[in-house]
């Protein structure tokens, strides 16, 4: 009676599996947003990203990229890395390490910041020729000592696809960027 041969059972079969893989997109969930209180950020401070990955340069690249995307939104105004690198040597701060309330408030009256971004880049690699990445990231806003954003996101370069491999993300650098612009969304 009705085949699945038909041109029309055919067509039907393709558009269900096209809404169904991207539906099936996987790897970002926000943990955490605090509305009212990250409206109040104006300016904040990206540290360095702390690097758990396999690749050593990772986290310059990371967080670069991630300060260049966070630019670019011209949500926040953004402290220049340099300083923030010089408040650390300063303070004898490590990457990663936790900095102390009274050095947050330092920062905070040194460049009139709202809030600090951490971030720990748990996978950055080629695999199989698909990029892979997963980050951490919060936002602690300095006055309340409280996160008021927090995601988790892990994606790889098949991820985009749409159908026929259009979208689909190639390089480790790329990857990054769009990772970094979905997080950005998230901000609000």
């Amino acid at each position: 009676m009705y085949g699945i041969t038909s041109s029309r059972g055919i067509r039907l079969i393709l558009l269900g599996c096209f809404f169904l893989l991207t539906a099936c997109s996987h790897g970002h969930s926000p943990l955490y947003i605090d509305k009212n209180n990250i409206c109040e950020v104006k300016k904040l401070a990206v540290f360095p990203f702390r690097n758990l990955s396999k690749d050593p340069h990772a986290g310059e690249i990371v967080t670069q990229i991630f300060l260049a995307e966070l630019s670019k939104k011209e949500r926040f105004e953004v402290e220049e890395l340099g300083n923030i690198i010089d408040f650390m040597v300063e303070q004898r701060a490590r990457v990663g390490a936790s900095i102390s309330k009274s050095r947050l408030l330092l920062l905070k009256r040194r460049y009139k910041i709202d809030a600090v971004i951490f971030g720990d880049i748990l996978v950055f690699e080629q695999r199989g020729g698909v990029p892979y990445i997963s980050l951490s990231i919060r936002m602690l806003k300095i006055d309340t000592d409280k996160i008021v954003w927090k995601a988790n996101i892990e994606k790889n370069g098949d991820d985009y696809i749409k159908i026929l491999n259009i979208g689909q993300v190639r390089s480790l650098n790329q990857l990054t960027s769009t990772v970094a612009r979905e997080l950005m969304k998230t901000m609000r």
